[in-house]
């Protein structure tokens, strides 16, 4: 019985070095602060909600997944962003030179600024889309597909950001 033991007791120990490792990368967001600076919008069709949605959405991702406490002014790890496209295009016709689908596009040139380790900044645009059906009324789906493109685009920030860690 004794062997037995001895030997699950090192299959245990041998099967959990074979596990692979994890560890964080060198990068980290300084201090204990964030903040963000006010979103503008210079899309061609603006949606007067989104830069307040997507601030909003930004400052409680942060606030509720990371350590990070939100000030306002500048913190250790600065958010901005301009809202440069919100679009809607056609996607799919049909034989009859109808749309069947359209495409809601928002792209956003968001920058990261780490107060302590400058490598760690970005700026670039992150874009992302829905598509709806052409048949329904753009109006009563707007704030369904802006919401749902705007956590794509958050989704995204926070991973850039906090992937250094």
């Amino acid at each position: 019985m004794k062997n037995y033991i001895v030997l699950a007791l090192s299959f245990l120990i041998f099967s959990c070095a074979s596990l692979p490792k994890y560890s964080f990368g060198e990068g980290e967001i300084p201090g204990q602060t964030f903040s963000i600076e006010s979103f503008t919008n210079v899309a061609s069709l603006i949606n007067p909600n989104l830069a307040i949605f997507i601030q909003n959405s930004l400052q409680e991702k942060f606030a509720n997944e990371s350590n990070l406490k939100f000030i306002q002014g500048t913190g250790d790890a600065v958010f901005k962003g301009v809202i440069t496209r919100y679009s809607i295009t056609p996607v799919q016709g049909t034989g009859d030179e109808t749309v069947a689908l359209n495409r809601l596009t928002i792209d956003i040139k968001a920058t990261y600024l780490n107060s302590v380790n400058d490598s760690q900044n970005f700026e670039e645009i992150i874009s992302y889309a829905d598509d709806f059906e052409s048949t329904k009324d753009f109006s009563s789906i707007e704030e369904e597909l802006m919401k749902s493109i705007s956590k794509k685009i958050i989704d995204e920030i926070y991973q850039k950001t906090m992937s250094e860690w």
